[in-house]
């Protein structure tokens, strides 16, 4: 795939992909999750993704929301363990309508005291309704075996109690410690010449102030094998087996994409699927992945 990148002064990069279509999409990717929160502050990360639709400088919540919806476009956002993603689908000539709204929550957020209890809720509901999901909740179980003691092994929606000890100031520093703008990459994939995609970027994200200073991350050690059942009331048995793999950076990591495809890939043809599934009917589901 054809791909540039340019670099602004204060380290943002600018990712252009040019395709040929009526719709684009875009999104600004901060290298910050839920590994570089404090044990005490779990569920932070996510806790802003969510409060940057709130209120901005400019902006209450209905004209964030409104702004690129008014005019066809979807709006949304997710957090990982390792990356805050803001992502939005529109017609080509919104360009510019999206970069600078994208630039607006990010970074002209206000983090209003009243929205704050009320997303504390909002989420607080996400998690009881996640501990529901027994094919969901056993992801949490066994990622906090794998990485125990590390903070890949925290769950990204956080407790309740470390949800509703979240504060203002919590918001703050984490992002000023955490949004480097070296660390920032914002895509687009569209119908646009890399001239016109860089000067609008540049327009929205050359004036962000530039934070460059280095983030230490802890590399999680290898765990022992073990053995963890969950006692729960319900009808079908989840089962998850794993190790941690090759990094991405890894040169085996082709190879190991490759094998996962074959073993338990999307798709029904494959070797877990043929065997436990299709010749012996002793599963619904079987898959194997490689994150």
């Amino acid at each position: 795939m054809e791909y540039n990148v340019h670099t602004l002064s204060n380290g943002i990069r600018l990712l252009h992909v040019p395709f040929s279509s009526p719709i684009s999409h875009a999104c600004i990717i901060i290298n910050s999750g839920s590994r570089d929160e404090g044990e005490q502050q779990m569920g932070l990360a996510h806790f802003i993704e969510h409060l940057i639709f709130k209120r901005t400088e400019k902006r209450n919540t209905n004209q964030i929301l409104n702004r690129l919806e008014s005019v066809g476009a979807d709006l949304n956002a997710y957090t990982t363990k390792e990356y805050t993603c803001i992502h939005a689908s529109f017609l080509n000539p919104y360009l510019d309508r999206t970069l600078e709204l994208f630039n607006d929550i990010v970074f002209h957020s206000v983090f209003p005291e009243d929205e704050m209890e009320k997303e504390k809720s909002v989420i607080l509901d996400e998690i009881t309704s996640y501990l529901d999901q027994p094919e969901e909740a056993i992801n949490d179980d066994f990622e906090d075996q794998l990485f125990a003691g590390h903070p890949f092994g925290r769950n990204i929606l956080g407790t309740p109690k470390t949800v509703n000890a979240l504060t203002r100031t919590d918001i703050l520093n984490f992002i000023a410690t955490n949004y480097k703008t070296d660390e920032i990459v914002v895509a687009v994939i569209g119908n646009y010449s890399l001239n016109k995609f860089v000067n609008i970027g540049a327009k929205h994200f050359e004036p962000v102030t530039a934070n460059l200073s280095p983030k230490i991350r802890i590399v999680p050690k290898p765990n022992i094998a073990q053995n963890v059942v969950v006692d729960k009331q319900i009808s079908q048995a989840h089962v998850m087996m794993g190790t941690q793999a090759y990094s991405l950076h890894h040169p085996y990591k082709a190879g190991l994409l490759l094998l996962n495809n074959m073993l338990g890939g999307t798709g029904m043809s494959s070797i877990l699927n043929l065997q436990i599934r299709e010749k012996y009917g002793i599963a619904y589901t079987i898959e194997s992945n490689y994150s």
